[in-house]
C-alpha cells in the first residue's frame, strides 16, 4: 500500500514538471526576441542610412596624396607614311606590350573624369590619345578590349566623320563598351593662345556643347591642342571644364599640380618599355583620414 502510494506521488511530479515545463517553452516561444522568432532574421530598419553614412565617411578621405603616371599618345600605327613627326606614331605592337604590362602587374586604369577619386585606386594609370584618327579605332581599341583597360580619347569636333577620322558610329561604340571616355580637343585644333578671346572661347565651349549633344555624354576635361596654354585659356576652361591636360611632361602630383595644367609623359616612339615602367612603379595613393 505505501508503496502505491509512493508511485503515485512520483507520477503526479512527474507530470506536474512535464506540465511546468511546458507552459516554460510556451512562454520562451511568444516572448523570445524578434531576431530569432520563426527563424526570421533581424533587420534593422536603420541599416540603409548606416550603411550610407559609412559609406560616405569611406569615401571622404581628409585628404589624397598621389602620384599618377598620365601617358598621352597620338597616332597608333606602324607605318607613319611621310608624316615628318615619326615620334607621334607608336606601333600597335609597342601599345600591346605596355598594355600586356598594365594589366599583369596589377595597375588600374582610369579615365580623366575619375582624377579626384583616386581614393577607388591604389596603383592608378590613365591612357589618353590626343587627335584620334581612325587608327585608334582600328588599332588602339581592339587591343583596350583584349587586356580590358580604359582609355580617354581627346577628339577634335570638325574632325569627325571626315577623311580618315573616327565616325559618329565608331566613336559611339567605343563609348557604349564602357572603355573609352570621350573628352575635348576643341573644335578644330588651332592653337589657342594666338586666337582672339572670342575664338578661343568658341573653339573651347563649343566643342564641349558639341560633344555632349551629338553623344548624349558630360564631358570634364579640356585638351590643350599642342599644349598650348595660358592664364586666359584656363579661364574660359574653368567656365565649364574641371580639368585640363597639358604637354608638360613628367608625373601627375595631386597635392603639386593645378587641376588646369595637368601634366602628361609623352608615350612617344622610341621610348623603350623599361622607361615606360619606371613611371609606372611611380604609381600611388595615399589616403589621410
Amino acid at each position: 500500500m505505501n508503496s502505491k502510494k509512493i508511485n503515485k506521488k512520483v507520477i503526479i511530479l512527474i507530470i506536474l514538471f512535464l506540465a511546468l515545463l511546458l507552459v516554460g517553452v510556451i512562454i520562451y516561444f511568444f516572448n523570445k526576441p524578434n531576431y530569432i522568432k520563426n527563424d526570421i532574421p533581424y533587420v534593422d530598419d536603420n541599416i540603409d542610412k548606416k550603411v550610407e553614412l559609412n559609406s560616405k565617411e569611406e569615401l571622404l578621405p581628409k585628404e589624397i596624396i598621389a602620384s599618377v603616371p598620365i601617358f598621352m599618345y597620338h597616332f597608333i600605327l606602324s607605318d607613319y607614311g611621310n608624316y615628318p613627326d615619326t615620334e607621334n606614331f607608336l606601333k600597335p605592337e609597342t601599345l600591346e606590350e605596355q598594355l600586356k604590362y598594365i594589366s599583369e602587374n596589377g595597375y588600374q586604369t582610369i579615365f580623366m573624369n575619375e582624377i579626384e577619386s583616386l581614393y577607388k585606386y591604389d596603383k592608378p594609370v590613365a591612357l589618353t590619345f590626343d587627335d584620334c584618327f581612325v587608327y585608334f579605332y582600328n588599332n588602339a581599341f581592339p587591343l583596350l578590349k583584349k587586356y580590358n583597360q580604359k582609355a580617354t580619347i581627346c577628339l577634335i569636333y570638325n574632325y569627325i566623320n571626315g577623311e580618315n577620322y573616327l565616325t559618329d558610329e565608331q566613336i559611339k561604340e567605343m563609348i557604349d563598351s564602357g572603355l573609352v571616355s570621350v573628352e575635348s580637343h576643341t573644335l578644330s585644333h588651332r592653337e589657342l593662345t594666338t586666337l582672339s578671346d572670342e575664338e578661343e572661347r568658341k573653339e573651347i565651349l563649343e566643342s564641349k556643347e558639341k560633344l555632349e549633344n551629338d553623344f548624349n555624354i558630360s564631358l570634364s576635361t579640356i585638351c590643350y591642342p599642342v599644349g598650348d596654354y595660358n592664364k586666359d585659356t584656363i579661364n574660359v576652361a574653368k567656365e565649364q571644364y574641371k580639368y585640363g591636360l597639358a604637354m608638360t611632361g613628367g608625373m601627375y602630383h595631386s597635392n603639386i599640380h593645378d587641376l588646369y595644367s595637368i601634366p602628361r609623359i609623352y608615350a612617344n616612339r622610341t621610348m623603350p618599355l623599361s622607361t615606360y615602367i619606371n613611371y609606372l612603379k611611380q604609381s600611388k595613393v595615399e589616403l589621410v583620414w
